[in-house]
């Protein structure tokens, strides 16, 4: 056990043999002295993504035109790319597909689990998840095609369940704040036992931490693609179906990509077999180009060595809170145990003063870049192909000076969120 962690003592971690290292070098360096933890957010640009879009701009676009739907692989990338990602969310290599927001895919697989379920109509959802995700719910049920009910807990969730007629239950993996991790296994099961169907938002693991969609018995799942993903600025979506829901029901959007003969033009629908069926429109080429760059760092990622690094990252930064911000008003808002806690780690402003969007500002212009979610929390948003345990020693120093002068009272910080 080290007494007091030291700036060598990070270093020195960051010297241990790492078999992510070579993936590491295949992201695009940031601002010179700027930390990003803001991977829940955004994560990092990987170094081929301006060729490959440069590339589909110019042959594809300025050159070939119609003819890049023959002459590339536009048409394949929602397969293509869900294969690249599989493993790193523990799903089977044809069950997952890139497409459309994280919003719209939740919404197709939110009404694909109803038709599956039906005659049950209850749509179970966390009162607290992130706001997408109900509202989305919440147009279902205005719509008159389901009964919404919210829950605060998991004794609300055995409770819900226990009364019956429920057909489908979204939960987040990981809460968009606090960074608290669910137990998707127990969850499903329980779920299960119930006869209910398990949706499962991704959006803060997938790519950070562990998680093992077939393992658990996962029924649905979606992920934002812009996050850990690292597939850029509003990038289209992971969708996951399990394979024995896969051909269960119609999609809920009905799309000629999702046609079983794309380029038949039949007149009627027939849904393509397996997970296909779930695309709807076509392809976001440009888009797909800068996710392709990605997936081809994530095709040599371990998923298992992954995890550790990013435990290895997220331990150290709660030490580190502790050693050098303790006494200056901060708390731990996140879980301490690795497996109860998703991509980010979470503090908590306390104080009648406290104002965490000030402070997470004050960070920013101290080029640590961090976000904030109201009412407290200030989100450190660790990537485990790219953060560094020194990085994380220089951004602790620098709120510990923020916190130690009291900076961030600041007018030129007040009430701005990021």
């Amino acid at each position: 056990m080290i007494s007091r962690i030291t700036a060598a003592d990070c270093i020195a971690l960051d010297r241990r043999a790492d078999p992510l290292e070579f993936v590491a070098s295949g992201f695009a360096p940031g601002a010179p002295d700027t930390i990003y933890l803001d991977a829940n957010s955004i994560g990092p640009m990987p170094l081929a993504a301006p060729a490959c879009v440069a590339a589909v701009l110019e042959g594809g676009w300025r050159l070939d035109r119609r003819r890049g739907w023959s002459t590339a692989d536009w048409l394949e990338q929602p397969r293509s790319l869900g294969q690249s990602v599989a493993h790193v969310v523990g799903a089977g290599r044809d069950d997952v597909l890139v497409c459309d927001s994280t919003s719209i895919n939740l919404y197709k697989l939110l009404r694909h689990g109803l038709a599956v379920a039906a005659p049950r109509r209850r749509l179970v959802v966390e009162r607290a998840v992130f706001p997408t995700n109900s509202h989305v719910a919440q147009g279902i049920a205005h719509a008159g095609d389901a009964e919404l009910v919210f829950i605060d807990s998991d004794a609300d969730l055995a409770a819900v369940l226990a009364q019956g007629e429920v057909a489908v239950v979204a939960l987040s993996h990981v809460d968009y704040r606090s960074g608290t991790r669910l137990d998707m296994a127990r969850l499903t099961r329980l779920i299960h036992e119930h006869g209910a169907l398990a949706v499962w938002d991704l959006s803060h693991s997938a790519g950070a931490v562990a998680v093992q969609l077939r393992e658990c018995d996962a029924d649905y799942a979606v992920a934002a693609g812009y996050k850990y993903l690292c597939g850029g600025p509003g990038a289209p979506a992971l969708l996951y179906v399990h394979p024995r829901l896969q051909s269960s029901a119609w999609p809920a959007i009905c799309g000629w990509m999702g046609h079983a003969d794309t380029f038949g033009f039949a007149p009627d629908y027939l849904p393509a077999p397996g997970v296909a069926r779930q695309l709807a429109g076509t392809p976001a080429v440009i888009a797909n180009a800068a996710w392709s760059a990605a997936a081809a760092l994530w095709r040599q990622v371990d998923p298992v060595a992954m995890d550790a690094r990013h435990r290895s990252l997220s331990e150290l930064v709660l030490c580190l809170f502790e050693q050098e911000c303790g006494g200056l008003g901060i708390q731990i808002g996140s879980p301490r145990e690795h497996a109860r806690r998703g991509g980010h780690v979470a503090v908590r402003m306390t104080g009648p003063e406290a104002d965490v969007d000030a402070l997470g500002q004050a960070l920013v212009a101290d080029k640590v870049i961090v976000s904030t979610r109201k009412p407290d929390a200030l989100r450190f948003g660790i990537h485990p192909l790219v953060t560094r345990h020194e990085d994380l020693w220089q951004a602790v120093q620098r709120l510990r000076r923020i916190l130690e002068t009291g900076r961030w009272r600041d007018p030129a910080f007040a009430s701005r969120s990021i």
